[in-house]
C-alpha cells in the first residue's frame, strides 16, 4: 500500500502540446490533501482509542503521491503500518464514482488464500470517519522499492532502478510479468463474485467495456471530447469474442509493485480489481510502458527497451502455458480507460487554479497523439 497511485503526477508533455494552464502542476502541486499535522493528530487518537494512551505513534509520513486518496506511512509501538485513506468528500473532481475499502480489503484476502502472490496483510478496516475525517485501511508495510513515476523511473539517471544491470532489468521484467501469471490462476468463480461489474454484457470483457463507458460519462462532466467518443465506438464494434475470466488486478504495472533485488515483494492499489481475460492486465503493462516511452520521447530521452506488446506476450504463454489474444485491442481499450483518469486530473487541477482547460477538449486526456496511434492500430 505503500505505492504511487494510479496516474500519481500530472505528465510533463513536451513543447509541442497545449498545456493546461501556464504550470503544469508537479508532485507537489497538490492542495486537496489534508494537512500532515491533522492527519497525524487523527491518527493518534485512533491507536490511543484502539490500543490505550500508551500507544505511540512514530515515524509518520504522508506520501505526496495518490491522486485517488491519501496514503499515510507509520509505526505504531514501533510496528511498520501503511494506512490508506478514502478520499475526502469535500475535494472536487474524485478519481473513481466510488472507493470502495472493503473491496480492496476482501481482494487482497483472496489473493491472499488462493495464490502465493506477495500482497500487503490487511490489519483493520476503520469504517468510521471519525477519526480522519474518512474510513481508513490499514496494512503492514513490506520494505522494498517502488518505480517512480514523477521522476519517471525509466529515465531518472539518480533513481534505483537505472542502477541495475542488465541482468537485473531482464530479472524485473520476467519476474513481473510471472506476477500476472500467478494472479491469473485466480478463477470468476463465487469467491471472485463481488469483483463482477454490474454492467450489461454477454461477456466479462464487455461488461468492463461497458462499465468504463459509464465511468466516462460520470467523469466528463458533460463535456465533449470527440477522440474519446472515437475510441469508445472502434472498441465496441472491434470487441473481441473473448469470453474468459480470471482476477483482473487492474491496475497491473511496475510502479504498483515493491522490489527488493528486482523482484516483486508486495503488489499494491487494488481498486481497479475486476475479472476479466488475462489480456486486459497484461495490456495495461505494455500500455504504460508505451505511455511512458511516450512521454520520455517528448523530452528527447529514450526508456529501456521492455514489456513491447508481442515480447511480453511470448514471455506471459511461456510462464503461464496461455496463449493470448493480439493485444492491439487490449492496449487501446487501456488507453480509454487511463485517458478517463487523466481526463479526471485535469479537471482536478483547473478546479484548484493550477491548470486551465485547453481549447481543445481532448487535450484534457493528455496523450491525444498516442491515443490516436492505438486506434490506427486496430484499422
Amino acid at each position: 500500500m505503500t505505492g504511487p497511485e494510479l496516474g500519481d503526477t500530472q505528465p510533463q508533455l513536451g513543447d509541442t502540446q497545449p498545456e493546461l494552464g501556464d504550470t503544469q502542476p508537479e508532485l507537489g502541486d497538490t492542495p486537496w490533501r489534508r494537512s500532515p499535522e491533522e492527519l497525524q493528530a487523527g491518527l493518534t487518537a485512533w491507536a490511543e482509542a484502539l490500543r490505550g494512551a500508551h500507544a505511540t505513534i512514530s515515524d509518520f509520513r504522508v506520501p505526496q503521491s495518490g491522486m485517488a486518496n491519501d496514503t499515510i506511512l507509520f509505526h505504531l509501538d514501533s510496528e511498520p503500518l501503511v494506512a490508506r485513506l478514502a478520499p475526502s468528500p469535500a475535494a472536487p473532481y474524485a478519481t473513481f464514482p466510488q472507493y470502495d475499502l472493503h473491496l480492496q480489503r476482501d481482494v487482497m484476502e483472496l489473493v491472499w488464500a488462493k495464490t502465493d502472490v506477495p500482497v500487503p496483510e490487511v490489519v483493520h478496516l476503520e469504517e468510521v470517519d471519525h477519526w480522519l475525517g474518512v474510513p481508513f485501511l490499514v496494512v503492514r508495510q513490506i520494505a522494498g522499492e517502488v518505480p517512480s513515476d514523477n521522476p519517471n523511473y525509466l529515465t531518472d539517471d539518480a533513481g534505483w532502478f537505472l542502477r541495475g544491470s542488465a541482468d537485473d532489468l531482464r530479472r524485473f521484467e520476467e519476474s513481473t510479468i510471472d506476477v500476472l501469471a500467478r494472479l491469473h490462476t485466480v478463477p470468476d468463480d463465487d469467491a471472485a463474485a463481488f469483483l463482477r461489474p454490474g454492467t450489461p454484457g454477454a461477456t466479462a470483457l464487455e461488461r468492463q467495456l461497458t462499465y468504463q463507458r459509464t465511468y466516462y460519462d460520470w467523469a466528463r462532466e458533460g463535456r465533449d471530447l470527440p477522440l474519446m467518443e472515437r475510441a469508445f465506438a472502434e472498441l465496441r464494434d472491434k470487441l473481441p469474442s473473448n469470453d474468459t475470466s480470471v482476477l483482473n488486478w487492474g491496475d497491473s504495472r511496475p510502479g504498483n509493485i515493491i522490489y527488493r533485488d528486482f523482484v516483486p515483494v508486495g503488489i499494491l492499489d487494488w481498486e481497479m480489481a475486476t475479472v476479466g481475460p488475462r489480456e486486459v492486465d497484461v495490456a495495461w503493462t505494455t500500455f504504460f510502458q508505451k505511455m511512458f516511452g511516450w512521454m520520455s520521447a517528448m523530452g528527447g530521452k529514450e526508456v529501456p527497451a521492455m514489456f513491447d506488446t508481442d515480447g511480453t506476450a511470448a514471455a506471459y504463454e511461456r510462464i503461464s502455458g496461455v496463449a493470448l489474444d493480439d493485444l492491439r485491442w487490449y492496449e487501446a481499450f487501456c488507453g480509454f480507460r487511463m485517458a478517463i483518469i487523466l481526463l479526471r486530473m485535469s479537471l482536478r487541477a483547473v478546479a484548484h487554479g493550477i491548470g486551465q482547460e485547453p481549447e481543445d477538449p481532448n487535450w484534457l486526456i493528455m496523450f491525444v497523439p498516442l491515443m490516436e496511434q492505438l486506434l490506427d492500430a486496430l484499422n
